[in-house]
């Protein structure tokens, strides 16, 4: 992995993409290498941004940039340190549910299994029937309805204890 670039998370636009400042003051926007979170009018798309402000929000960050994406941004591993441990953000992301792997850009063998084992599990997302991929959801400009955004029909008592069971896995 190149070296990390630490930076300080200014803020967090959705599960995948945050915005970065270094020490002088100037800032980058940074897309989560290998992982694709639910679009923020998808269902756990809020659930992923709060995860990743909760995780890296206003934290020093090292990012390991490996590469730019078409839209200017810089695509890049992500990990804080929590606790005296290192926790990455994509696989927070995908061990709890609120991810895919990435489809169209490369990943990692690590990711794909925690997106299995939370397919196996029904975590996050993965409790819904047939949850929609964030880029199939973006190829449809949007066209989800209020009902499916706001929970698709999920009860609360039901996404509090994935959220706990989430938390105590992640850390302990």
């Amino acid at each position: 992995m190149p070296d990390p670039l630490t930076l300080r998370v200014a803020r967090v636009t959705d599960g995948d993409t945050f915005t970065a400042a270094g020490s002088d003051g100037d800032t980058i926007t940074v897309r989560v290498w290998g992982i694709d979170a639910p679009e923020s009018s998808q269902p756990y798309g809020p659930a992923a941004t709060k995860v990743a402000r909760e995780l890296i929000g206003g934290k020093l960050a090292n990012v390991y940039v490996q590469d730019t994406g078409p839209y200017g941004r810089h695509i890049a591993r992500v990990q804080v340190s929590y606790d005296g441990e290192r926790v990455g953000l994509a696989r927070s992301l995908t061990v709890s549910g609120l991810a895919w792997h990435s489809r169209k850009y490369p990943t990692s063998e690590t990711l794909v299994a925690h997106e299995r084992q939370a397919r196996t599990e029904e975590a996050g997302l993965w409790s819904q029937a047939n949850p929609t991929p964030p880029w199939e959801h973006r190829d449809a400009k949007g066209e989800t309805g209020l009902l499916e955004t706001i929970g698709d029909g999920i009860d609360t008592a039901k996404r509090w204890y994935r959220w706990a069971r989430w938390l105590r896995r992640l850390f302990s």
